[in-house]
């Protein structure tokens, strides 16, 4: 792991020197691997797991942050729903207060959640957020289609769905219902760049009992962040190395 912080510490130096960010790379030698990759003025993110070594391309998830849009980076703690601790560099962007005033979120709590007796997360929604609609995909085995009115084209894909600050990489029907606090469905592109092209079809936010507890106000001050999630012996590697202390410091000094 001495490598890391070595290899972090020699990227960082080379970047004060040139002003020209090429490549930021952190492996984690036991389990999963992260890399972070910085091109053009713009963070990208890629997740992807030690089978996928032999064919990068295939990355698990992707992010892009445009970094002269990011206003702030924090470090916070939390578990997961399977109830490993983790380690997050959370990134809030900025937002022009115009944009802000006619943001336009719809929020569903659990109790309105409760009154639809449906063991699917995709059904409960039914009918309880204007401008998204529920149905089958056609599909073999009848899967569920989701999309949200006024976003994307005809052919839109479904949306991108995060879960307590997550991006949900399975089925959203996967989640108990039950250990839902609340569901957020985002619209206005002032809310969803930030997710780059996965957001390009809205985001449905899900905050669950068991999540850390958080709850945004897009009509006021605060915006979502976009948290960079590590888990078990990964984000122990992280705070014994202070990989993502590195990572803020480098970004808040750009």
């Amino acid at each position: 792991m001495k490598k890391i912080g070595l290899l972090l510490l020699i990227t960082c130096q080379a970047w004060a020197q040139t002003n020209e960010p090429s490549a930021l790379f952190i492996r984690y030698f036991s389990g999963p691997n992260q890399q972070l990759e910085i091109k053009h003025d713009t963070l990208w993110v890629y997740w992807y797991e030690a089978a996928d070594k032999q064919n990068p391309l295939e990355f698990r998830d992707t992010s892009a942050v445009d970094l002269r849009q990011i206003a702030d980076v924090k470090i916070i703690k939390g578990r997961n729903l399977e109830g490993k601790k983790g380690i997050g560099i959370q990134i809030y962007p900025k937002m022009n207060p115009v944009e802000k005033r006619y943001s336009h979120t719809i929020e569903i709590d659990a109790q309105k959640l409760s009154q639809t007796n449906t063991a699917s997360v995709t059904q409960k929604l039914q009918g309880q957020a204007a401008g998204v609609t529920i149905g089958n995909d056609n599909s073999p085995g009848g899967g569920t289609m989701v999309r949200i009115r006024g976003i994307g084209s005809i052919n839109a894909n479904s949306p991108l769905y995060v879960v307590d600050g997550v991006p949900l990489q399975g089925n959203i029907n996967s989640i108990n219902p039950n250990d839902i606090a609340s569901v957020q469905v985002l619209k206005d592109p002032s809310q969803t760049a930030l997710y780059g092209v996965r957001g390009a079809n809205g985001v449905i936010v899900i905050n669950t009992n068991k999540g850390q507890e958080q709850k945004w106000d897009f009509t006021q001050s605060t915006v979502l962040p976009l948290t960079l999630w590590s888990w078990g012996s990964m984000s122990a590697e992280m705070q014994k190395t202070k990989a993502a202390k590195r990572i803020i410091s480098w970004l808040k000094g750009k």
